[in-house]
């Protein structure tokens, strides 16, 4: 409860409820004079500030500690001491998105002198691994023989003068265009383009997940469709928790790894080894204590469920990485 000072007058200044007591019987505001001191608003900052903290804290160590045992307690009705899943996501995915996506060289020219050695003493090694690596992973061609094609205008011309059969289909004509456009944008530097599609991959990331979330709650229904206890959105809300307890990990590990580097001027490879089983053994202790189901058919149904997620994944990420190509 605040200190600020209650209204004489009884309509809510919210809804225009007469008001009973403090606090709107509709609404849940407080009926306090509008007009605060710098105090009362800071002190009013920081109570919602520790208010947040504790329920996060709360949520975080059982969402970690115990699998699937937050959304049970979604599930029976304890909602007021733990975070909301959707407002969790939401925080635990902006957080992730934030580290995952910072640092490193800050120019595809500084990343080009990594990869020719020139500077190759004064950066970490896993960085210099990581940009030959997309360096290397880029050295593609678009269509058939754009190279020769100055414009798009000249390839158009060409292929008007082949037969109907061996022209071009529409696919590979945008492809080729699009060769075209981006030899002429980055001037046939094949490692800017590659440079170029990954950061706007990048961009699109967060949406590969956002769509693969309800996705992977509809694998998990599909598995568990017998179960009547569980409807899709008890699926859905499943899945959020799986997601925020994956970016967690990954969020922590990341943090553990930067800094081991930096101090011990190696990655960590110990951590980077073990970070995939640690994720799948989280996932098969969740469905294990969601669904209560002996350990066979969990792990059968374990391994279905990631089969058909690395297949989602797949897809998912070829689409985005085509959307990329074409959006540089």
């Amino acid at each position: 409860m605040s200190h600020l000072k209650e209204r004489t007058e009884k309509n809510c200044l919210n809804c225009g409820t007469q008001v009973a007591g403090r606090y709107c019987q509709n609404c849940g505001q407080e009926n306090v004079e509008v007009k605060e001191r710098i105090w009362h608003l800071l002190m009013h900052f920081i109570e919602d500030l520790t208010h947040f903290d504790g329920k996060l804290w709360k949520t975080l160590k059982l969402l970690l500690f115990k699998p699937a045992s937050l959304t049970r307690y979604y599930m029976d009705g304890k909602r007021a001491t733990y975070l909301h899943p959707i407002r969790m996501y939401l925080f635990v995915s902006a957080v992730f998105f934030l580290v995952i996506f910072t640092g490193g060289p800050s120019s595809p020219a500084e990343i080009k002198k990594e990869v020719n050695g020139k500077v190759a003493a004064n950066v970490p090694r896993l960085k210099l691994d990581s940009a030959i690596k997309e360096a290397d992973a880029f050295q593609f061609q678009f269509g058939k023989d754009t190279f020769n094609y100055k414009s798009v205008d000249a390839y158009n011309i060409a292929q008007k003068k082949l037969p109907l059969a061996k022209r071009d289909g529409w696919f590979e004509a945008k492809l080729a265009k699009q060769q075209i456009y981006l030899n002429q944008k980055y001037k046939g530097d094949k490692f800017e383009v590659g440079k170029a599609i990954i950061e706007q991959f990048q961009h699109y990331f967060s949406r590969i997940l956002y769509i693969s979330l309800p996705i992977f709650a509809f694998f998990v229904w599909i598995l568990y469709r017998r179960n009547k206890a569980h409807f899709f959105v008890d699926h859905l809300i499943f899945s959020i928790h799986i997601y925020c307890a994956f970016f967690i990990i990954l969020f922590v590990v990341k943090i553990v790894d930067d800094a081991y580097e930096y101090f011990m001027h190696k990655p960590f490879t110990f951590l980077d080894a073990s970070i995939g089983f640690v994720l799948l053994f989280y996932l098969y202790k969740s469905l294990r204590n969601h669904f209560h189901q002996s350990r066979k058919k969990t792990f059968v149904k374990f391994l279905i469920l990631n089969t058909l997620t690395l297949l989602l994944m797949g897809v998912l990420m070829s689409a985005f990485l085509l959307l990329s190509l074409f959006n540089i």
